[in-house]
């Protein structure tokens, strides 16, 4: 295993038997770059890679932050619907793309079992575009729109803020998003809402942000027209 790498054996919370997972140094985790919808490249090691944990056990998987906030009707659903088609294989050590892939679609497997809210959907679509992204895959527009769809939902129904992550921000990636599956009036629909905010004022990154890309949507929708 790569020195940038160890092991950590913890509990399930879903069978309450031992597993070992997979964590990434931090200080092995260099940033080189970002895109403008927070997808994050790394110098060296990428540990979105290893943002998921699962149990070779049960078939339980979710991301690192929320895998041991499993509630015991949520554990019950998981051990009715998933743990008996599970088939017994582990996820440790080193992971590239295609690994990685499969255990985030059985956290999203498992967060729809649980009937998780729309916002914990949406952070693991999102991170599945990334990863498609990674291998210029077409497939990413496909978990792009899934995001979307969801971080919507999470606008329009959830309170904010969730953990750290505002209405703001939340505005900016629908708009973003938008932009980036080509739903053009719906994105400078959402940048210019986010602009205007007197509350997202003191936001001043995000609305820099927010001010290029409703520039640049507003660029592509005329491209857009006279391309038809």
């Amino acid at each position: 295993m790569k020195d940038s790498l160890y092991s950590k054996e913890i509990k399930c919370p879903a069978c309450e038997k031992k597993i070992e997972v997979t964590k990434v140094k931090s200080k092995a985790c260099v940033v080189s770059s970002r895109d403008t919808d927070f997808c994050t490249y790394y110098e060296s090691i990428n540990p979105i890679l290893y943002d998921v944990w699962v149990c070779e056990h049960c078939g339980y998987a979710a991301q690192e932050e929320r895998f041991e906030e499993l509630t015991y009707i949520e554990a019950k659903k998981i051990k009715n619907n998933i743990t008996p088609l599970w088939k017994s294989r582990k996820f440790i050590g080193e992971r590239d793309i295609e690994s990685a892939l499969e255990t985030f679609k059985l956290a999203l497997y498992n967060l729809q079992i649980i009937g998780a809210k729309s916002s914990d959907l949406a952070k693991v679509c999102i991170r599945i575009a990334w990863l498609y992204r990674l291998k210029k895959d077409e497939r990413e527009y496909d978990f792009l729109k899934f995001a979307l769809g969801f971080y919507t939902e999470a606008f329009d129904k959830e309170t904010f803020p969730i953990k750290k992550f505002d209405e703001y921000t939340c505005m900016y990636l629908i708009g973003e998003l938008s932009r980036r599956v080509g739903l053009f009036d719906e994105s400078i629909l959402w940048f210019n809402k986010l602009i205007s905010s007197p509350m997202a004022r003191t936001k001043k990154t995000l609305i820099e942000s927010a001010r290029e890309q409703y520039y640049l949507a507003k660029e592509q929708r005329e491209k857009n027209k006279h391309a038809i």
